[in-house]
């Protein structure tokens, strides 16, 4: 069922019968965590009701739960107020559909839930801050930080001057219903400040692994995270001789405890393969990765591991494989994060595991036709920002997902004004144009 579809009783012979009048459709947001039970009844269904919602939902789902922060999304009949269905996200992945078939009978389903692409072709100019600049033009965290991580040895991105101009491709996943977005990985960025211009390029290897590269196949970024996790602090350390909190009993704690927030996302350190991905004793919920030089990076406690973690199957360097939580032998939701060389545990903070990973001699040409293909649309994108040529030159303009639009600012025709009165006269020039800032600067 997707979310505003009506519903209906179904007959063989619609000839001879009026098709039921569209539903009724509330829809909410959950502003507490409650059984599924208590909602119904706020719903205005009766006992009887109730249970014969409630005992389907409970058997495809395995919940019975409502959770706090949800969408939830009623169906009634308009004329009798009776239920027709209800759609419960379980998360931005899955969703369950409850319908009546009429007769008595209700089916739920567990689906998963639709999502398309879109193409994000952006550029911006940055006046104050990159951070403040990509936020203005709606530009997601996860995308921010990776062109951050990627430039970081090349320039300090909190360092661009005022002036530098962006162009970014991206793409996102919008749900059907418009509730999720999901930002993918960058595919193309170009940042041009003074004489400088960086590039960055997507591109696969051999594994199929997603890397940003340099113009010249050159890897950017950082090759390994010196931590999996955004945590707190360090509740128990590397150790031969450790006091146990739940046995009581000293023994080796090969690895260090990262407390952090349940739920929190664990990245893989480095590329690697899965070796595996499930349950491990004392360490519950856990997955190993293979990394070059015979290294094993592992991450215990985990609440839940990522979908699709198999082993053999390759993960990139800060790919989410899971989230923090307390289950195995715990004490309470932080990360238990270890590392093998050659088959014995070192600790993991004095350890570096990444790889060099330039477009291999093979694969070069596959890699500049992507390269051409990239330069070419960013090529089509608008020019911003500060050059160093004349101010009459500086045309602002912004262009976001495919549909481009530009305002252009007339060329001052009194040469002989001031500085100043020639940024007074281009602001006013732009004061009436809606959702536009100048982001020249003359």
């Amino acid at each position: 069922m997707e979310a505003g579809r009506d519903y209906a009783d179904s007959y063989e012979d619609s000839e001879y019968v009026d098709p039921a009048p569209p539903s009724i459709t509330i829809s909410t947001t959950l502003e507490r965590t409650a059984p599924i039970e208590s909602y119904l009844r706020e719903a205005g269904l009766e006992r009887d009701e109730i249970r014969e919602w409630s005992a389907p939902f409970k058997r495809a789902s395995q919940n019975s739960l409502f959770q706090k922060g949800h969408p939830l999304t009623i169906y009634k009949d308009p004329e009798s107020g009776e239920m027709r269905g209800l759609k419960y996200d379980l998360d931005d992945r899955m969703a369950v559909t409850e319908a009546s078939l009429g007769a008595g009978i209700i089916k739920a389903t567990v689906q998963p839930i639709q999502y398309i692409t879109k193409p994000i072709n952006l550029t911006f100019a940055v006046k104050d801050s990159f951070r403040r600049a990509a936020a203005e033009n709606g530009i997601p965290a996860p995308i921010i930080e990776s062109l951050e991580d990627a430039f970081a040895d090349r320039h300090d991105l909190a360092r661009l001057a005022p002036g530098a101009a962006v162009k970014l491709i991206y793409h996102e996943k919008v749900s059907r219903d418009g509730t999720y977005t999901q930002a993918q990985e960058v595919e193309a960025a170009q940042i041009r400040f003074g004489s400088r211009t960086l590039m960055a390029i997507s591109f696969r290897d051999e594994h199929g692994r997603p890397h940003l590269y340099d113009e010249k196949g050159r890897v950017l970024g950082p090759q390994f995270l010196r931590f999996p996790v955004n945590f707190k602090y360090i509740s128990s350390g590397f150790s031969f001789h450790r006091y146990h909190p739940v046995l009581h009993a000293f023994r080796p704690h090969v690895g260090v405890d990262l407390v952090a927030q349940l739920g929190e996302p664990v990245k893989a350190v480095a590329d690697g393969k899965i070796e595996s991905a499930g349950w491990a004793g004392e360490l519950g919920n856990c997955v190993r990765i293979g990394h070059a030089h015979d290294m094993v990076s592992i991450y215990g406690h985990l609440s839940k591991i990522s979908p699709g973690l198999k082993p053999d199957s390759y993960v990139h360097v800060g790919q989410v494989i899971g989230f923090v939580g307390s289950t195995g032998l715990s004490t309470g939701p932080h990360l238990h994060f270890a590392m093998e060389k050659r088959g014995e545990y070192v600790n993991p903070l004095n350890e570096k595991i990444g790889e060099n990973h330039p477009v291999s001699p093979r694969m070069q040409a596959l890699f500049n036709n992507i390269k051409g293909r990239y330069q070419s649309m960013l090529a089509k994108l608008p020019d911003l920002g500060s050059r160093d040529v004349s101010a009459d030159s500086r045309k602002p303009a912004i262009s976001k997902f495919g549909d481009l639009y530009h305002v252009s600012i007339k060329r001052l025709k009194n040469r002989r004004s001031s500085r100043s009165s020639a940024r007074a006269e281009a602001r006013r020039s732009v004061r009436n144009v809606s959702d536009v800032e100048f982001e020249g600067a003359l």
